[in-house]
């Protein structure tokens, strides 16, 4: 049975996390589908049961395709928790735990681990995106996040720079 709480769930966060990926503000996105913003924030919150012609402005605006907006994805857990340097972002201050620190619209990939490993992510400073490619979140100062680390994982800043701690387990 087809439940529509769950399905406007779904739509919620793969809009969100899509318009982030597109690095659309809510704005940017309003006007690319020509779509109030308070419609567009009502459906990334799940308060909103858009059209079909809704579902295909926003697809367009993303560059995906409908079912991409409706679709579970079949990923890892993400859990997220709100509340001296090397050559590259990275730098290792024990065994296993790296501090990551980023200039202001600066973007790092760090390549897949062993299988099964995850890594926990707590945001120290400044804003983040972060996470595996298909599910990237947004984090601020207090986040924690816990994700897949034998896939691929970006991080990338906005207009602050921003400090995290890195555990891979």
């Amino acid at each position: 049975m087809f439940d529509m709480i769950d399905a406007n769930g779904v739509l919620a966060a793969n809009v969100r996390r899509l318009r982030i990926a597109c690095h659309l503000s809510l704005s940017e996105l309003a006007r690319a589908t020509g779509i109030g913003k308070a419609t567009l924030s009502s459906i990334e919150n799940g308060r909103a049961n858009p059209t079909v012609g809704t579902l295909r402005a926003i697809a367009d605006a993303l560059r995906v395709p409908i079912a991409e907006l409706l679709e579970e994805p079949e990923l890892g857990e993400i859990r997220v928790v709100r509340a001296g340097r090397a050559d590259g972002p990275e730098r290792m201050i024990s065994d296993g735990v790296r501090e990551l620190t980023l200039s202001p619209n600066q973007r790092h990939e760090s390549p897949p681990r062993a299988a099964g490993a995850r890594e926990e992510l707590f945001v120290v400073e400044g804003k983040l995106i972060a996470g595996p490619h298909e599910r990237i979140t947004e984090l601020a100062t207090g986040d924690f996040a816990s994700f897949p680390a034998d896939v691929a994982r970006v991080y990338e800043t906005g207009r602050q720079a921003a400090r995290a701690l890195a555990i891979v387990v």
